[in-house]
């Protein structure tokens, strides 16, 4: 019986399995997979869209943000995400479109539900050892290098565009690549990437939702555990807020903006005026910018956009409505690339 029992589970296995990668073969089917192995930062993969890929075409580097996750994964429901905010089939028309997968982290994989409900994805060998700023720029800045050695780019427009926790790498891989034409960060800090947390204690003070005295407590705390990121940046073993100290501290030893200002190449910056995360430190940089003479930049904000550009509306009865402003988004930065 137990033989039997045995078997049957290995076919279901094998069954699911099977199922799986059939599902993953529909993202992996468009892309071709490129791998760079250098000495200092591993295996490098990155992924270029496969559509009208032997044409003579511009290039985006595409930078996605936070979170050790796959750029496209399957969730328990069957259903795939991706933190991806480009229309890569479309854009693939007339641009070469490449990801790049974060250290030892695959194109596309299945996650699973934690009982807190949380999404999550195990932590791949070697990932807490590399992955920071300092990775992930130098390794755009060679895959790159190599797609210049590989594909057919019309080298006038070689943008590196990135969300979130990539649009602070954009900058850094500009200053890095002396290929790249033009950076797009979009939805990411100017300041430093540690300044947000004091910021969410004040605005949460300021709108009632704690007192004075708490968010200051709080941001003493906050100012204990910079204080040991900053005493031992490179420690893997170390961290903080489930991330190592060396992560937090290539993050925040420069700003976006020190970055962004050395940079001479035009600059598209796009914020969401209801990006909390982002919005308060992101006006900022239009400021410095300003003081210091320096007209390569564009601003935009989407007043009622989120960190991932949906809007959310209530009508008079509180039904919500939620209207998704990405591809206006995206539009709105592929006008400004040809303009620029």
């Amino acid at each position: 019986m137990l033989m039997k029992r045995t078997f049957y589970f290995l076919v279901l296995v094998l069954l699911i399995s099977n199922t799986t990668y059939g599902q993953h073969e529909r993202i992996t089917n468009n892309w071709k997979t490129e791998s760079i192995n250098d000495s200092m930062l591993g295996e490098i993969k990155y992924h270029v869209h496969k559509n009208k890929i032997n044409d003579r075409k511009p290039l985006i580097v595409y930078l996605q943000g936070s979170t050790n996750f796959p750029l496209y994964w399957l969730n328990p429901n069957g259903r795939y995400s991706s933190g991806i905010t480009l229309n890569t089939n479309s854009m693939s028309n007339d641009y070469h479109i490449i990801l790049i997968s974060k250290p030892n982290t695959p194109l596309v994989d299945s996650i699973r539900i934690a009982p807190s409900g949380r999404k999550q994805y195990p932590m791949q060998e070697g990932y807490r050892e590399n992955y920071s700023l300092d990775w992930r720029a130098n390794s755009a800045d060679k895959v790159i290098n190599d797609a210049f050695k590989k594909l057919n780019i019309d080298s006038s427009t070689v943008i590196v565009w990135g969300h979130s926790e990539g649009s602070q790498v954009a900058p850094a891989v500009a200053l890095k690549n002396k290929n790249v034409t033009h950076v797009i960060s979009m939805m990411g800090n100017a300041l430093n990437h540690l300044y947000d947390f004091i910021l969410n204690e004040r605005v949460s003070a300021l709108n009632g939702k704690q007192s004075n005295e708490e968010a200051q407590s709080n941001i003493d705390s906050l100012y204990v555990e910079f204080e040991k990121i900053y005493n031992d940046p490179k420690s893997t073993a170390k961290e903080w807020f489930g991330e190592t100290y060396y992560k937090w501290s290539s993050f925040s030893l420069s700003s976006p903006l020190e970055n962004m200002l050395k940079l001479d190449i035009p600059i598209l910056y796009i914020a969401g005026g209801e990006d909390h995360h982002s919005i308060l430190n992101m006006d900022y940089a239009k400021l410095e910018f300003l003081r210091k003479g320096k007209d390569n930049m564009t601003y935009k904000v989407f007043p009622n956009c989120d960190h991932f550009f949906m809007e959310t509306k209530t009508d008079k009865s509180g039904k919500k409505e939620w209207i998704d402003h990405l591809d206006e988004v995206n539009d709105f930065a592929l006008k400004w690339v040809t303009k620029h």
